[in-house]
């Protein structure tokens, strides 16, 4: 008797009989309202924020490069007690400030270091995009990842798996500190003087994609959103294949799905980029959740305000659509 496929047919009927409790089933628009305060609550208590402490960011600015176009800054804040992140800031010359700007959340990597400079890669710096375009870029370093995984990620409590396994163990979420250390990025960027307090957005890849998701569905700040090779469901991608199992965030899918989270941003402008070769998150699904999404845009009358990118290419960044989206909402 040939068993190796039994289990994946029960965690298949599973996700059918018990996944997306929380999915919106209402028709008006006031329903779906209420639906989004209630949910936002309840995807925040998932991703164990309760009892999250508000220490002082102590924020610190070191000039590390002046060039024509911009000024690139490190800089450090406090986001827990004692937890000091690390991020590059990039302010656009030649512009009168302050400015909008975005948050650029990093993928699953090589951290920060690899967002700004690696050229070509699949994030074709896209901060220097957006700051060409006369906006401030934030770029935060994530929890165990980059200049916060360890020295070269060989000491082992600071490496990736290691913490996201023992945050479980103690019943937190890895996924909600992240999120936590956006959060405080939009308080840093909400302080700079150079920046438009109201006129921040967040743009990532992969897990930058899920990130930028999670936070904009959880923090109404963010104004305007662009989502790239994350959003399609967690069905078609987690579940379909092994990932890392930071993106395993407990119970979550029991709850929502990404079209759920993802409608927690509407009516704020959403960009969604999905690339036909992309082998980890697949468009057919990506262009179904956008459909559905686009639904949740027209019953609350903002129709314009989502758009798709479904672009040939990879797991990438596209930014054929994103980088005038962005100007054209934030500037707004």
């Amino acid at each position: 008797m040939d068993t190796r496929h039994d289990f994946e047919k029960y965690l298949d009927r599973i996700y059918e009989n018990h996944a997306r409790q929380w999915a919106f089933r209402g028709k008006t628009a006031e329903a779906f309202r209420l639906w989004q305060r209630r949910t936002r609550r309840g995807l925040l208590r998932l991703l164990t924020m309760k009892n999250r402490e508000r220490v002082p960011l102590r924020l610190c600015r070191k000039v590390q490069r002046d060039t024509e176009h911009y000024i690139r800054e490190k800089v450090h804040y406090q986001t827990l007690p004692g937890v000091v992140v690390p991020a590059y800031l990039f302010i656009p010359k030649r512009v009168k400030l302050p400015v909008p700007a975005v948050l650029c959340p990093p993928g699953h990597g090589g951290g920060m270091n690899q967002v700004v400079d690696e050229s070509p890669g699949i994030y074709k710096q896209y901060p220097l995009e957006l700051v060409r375009r006369g906006m401030v870029a934030l770029v935060p370093e994530h929890l165990g990842f980059g200049e916060r995984a360890g020295e070269k990620g060989n000491d082992t409590r600071s490496n990736h798996a290691y913490l996201y396994l023992s945050l479980n163990l103690l019943g937190e979420s890895q996924m909600g500190l992240m999120i936590w250390d956006l959060m405080r990025a939009v308080d840093v960027l909400q302080v700079l003087p150079e920046v438009r307090a109201d006129r921040i957005g967040c743009y990532g890849l992969s897990l930058g994609g899920e990130t930028t998701m999670l936070l904009s569905a959880v923090d109404t700040r963010i104004r305007a959103v662009c989502c790239s090779g994350f959003i399609s469901s967690y069905k078609s991608s987690f579940l379909d294949q092994c990932h890392c199992g930071c993106g395993y965030s407990f119970a979550l899918c029991r709850y929502l799905e990404h079209v759920d989270i993802a409608s927690l941003i509407v009516p704020r402008p959403l960009a969604i980029e999905s690339a036909v070769g992309d082998p980890i998150f697949p468009v057919a699904t990506a262009r179904k959740t956008y459909r559905q999404l686009r639904k949740l845009y027209a019953l609350s009358g903002a129709q314009d305000r989502i758009t798709q990118d479904v672009f040939e290419g990879g797991h990438e960044i596209s930014g054929a659509i994103a980088y005038d989206w962005m100007e054209r909402w934030l500037e707004g």
